[in-house]
């Protein structure tokens, strides 16, 4: 589940930093870390919601 959740985030953050580093020359480093991190969180979160739970599983 982690290597599903890790996978757009880290795109992003290597696509941002090259975005920043041609066009502004100027890399923000904790906004971008900032940013992928809490994407990560939504998605794992969603990704760990998306799990049905059996309710009856026990009876």
């Amino acid at each position: 589940m982690l290597k599903k959740s890790i996978r757009f985030p880290l795109i992003y953050f290597v696509a941002l930093t090259v975005w920043q580093l041609i066009f502004k020359k100027d890399i923000e480093w904790i906004k971008n870390i900032g940013v992928c991190f809490i994407m990560l969180l939504f998605i794992s979160l969603y990704n760990w919601a998306q799990k049905p739970y059996e309710w009856k599983k026990e009876k």
